[in-house]
């Protein structure tokens, strides 16, 4: 005669499963973390692919954004490199003729596309615009109020580098310019430009392409959640979405805030400090970052201010090493 389990019985045999689940539950989580943050850095290294082979194609690359101060809509990087990611489809319904935000492009642009969003980052988000057709645009109603809310993407390009007025700040705001843009505006991508690799002087291997600065619109700061959708995004110029403007000021904060200014010393901070200016990135002990070669680094904070504004500069005379940061 068979006798089933008894109450005290079965309530051990449910207390060891729950021990086991307990301890493993843990280990399941680390590895999905790490997981996630290879295909993150997938994702950049398909970007970067992309981003050379449109430089082979077209004899630069792709302009960090596009703007009334380039003569064309407004736009960035992401629309330019859909179809050397697979996005074929979506390219031909872009018309570069028009805004991003126009009618024209809303479908597309509130489409999402998986390689631009690391899957670390928060879900449900998109980028608000309100606007009406800029000057540059081939549409002819200027004064309709056009809404998007487009799609996210998770890595900016630079616009500049402000590394402060004081401490290392002062190194790296006195190196000399060597091109007509002058300043310290010198990052891979320029604005309606296709800039050939050539200018690259300080080489590929030593000049960042794009950062990982996830979470946008969202504003983050230290690993909490400030601001659900900051200064309302509604402007042609808001970050964030991957149709749009793909380019920031780079910079770096105060680590103890994650806020500016910094203190221009050794406890400022580049790395999962705030989203909104430096590298930002939803995982643990730092963050993705995408070379001009198209190699991914996962830089932490060993990356230093000063090391962070010679990866910016394409042509500052400093050659990095990845054992440098």
């Amino acid at each position: 005669m068979r006798r089933g389990f008894s109450r005290i019985e079965l309530a051990v045999v449910l207390a060891v499963l729950a021990v086991g689940v307990g301890s493993t539950l843990p280990a399941v989580q680390a590895a999905r973390r790490l997981s996630d943050r290879e295909v993150c850095a997938d994702n950049l290294r398909r970007i970067g692919m992309a981003c050379l082979e449109f430089e082979k194609a077209n004899g630069g690359l792709p302009p960090r954004r596009s703007s009334l101060n380039s003569g064309q809509p407004y736009g960035g990087w992401g629309a330019y490199i859909l179809p050397y990611i697979g996005e074929d489809s979506l390219a031909g319904k872009y018309d570069p003729k028009r805004d991003f935000y126009d009618p024209a492009n809303k479908a597309v642009v509130e489409t999402p596309v998986s390689v631009f969003v690391c899957p670390s980052s928060p879900t449900g988000r998109s980028v608000g615009i309100q606007s009406q057709a800029s000057a540059k645009s081939s549409n002819p109603d200027k004064d309709t109020v056009f809404s998007v809310s487009a799609a996210p993407c998770d890595y900016i390009s630079s616009n500049g580098m402000n590394a402060g007025n004081t401490g290392y700040g002062i190194n790296a705001n006195a190196i000399n310019p060597t091109d007509t843009m002058g300043g310290n505006q010198r990052q891979a991508m320029t604005d309606g430009v296709y800039l050939p690799l050539t200018k690259i002087t300080d080489g590929t291997s030593c000049t960042l392409l794009l950062i990982e600065q996830a979470g946008r619109p969202q504003l983050w700061r230290n690993g909490k959640l400030i601001d659900n959708n900051p200064r309302a995004n509604m402007n042609p110029s808001a970050r964030g979405a991957w149709a749009g403007y793909g380019s920031i000021g780079f910079g770096v904060v105060n680590g103890e805030t994650g806020e500016r200014p910094a203190k221009g010393d050794a406890t400022d901070c580049v790395v999962n400090c705030t989203n909104q200016t430096s590298v930002y990135g939803f995982h643990a002990g730092g963050a993705n970052v995408l070379m001009c070669d198209g190699a991914v680094r996962f830089v932490g904070t060993r990356l230093d201010p000063l090391t962070f504004a010679y990866l910016t500069l394409r042509d500052d005379g400093h050659l990095i090493s990845p054992t440098d940061y």
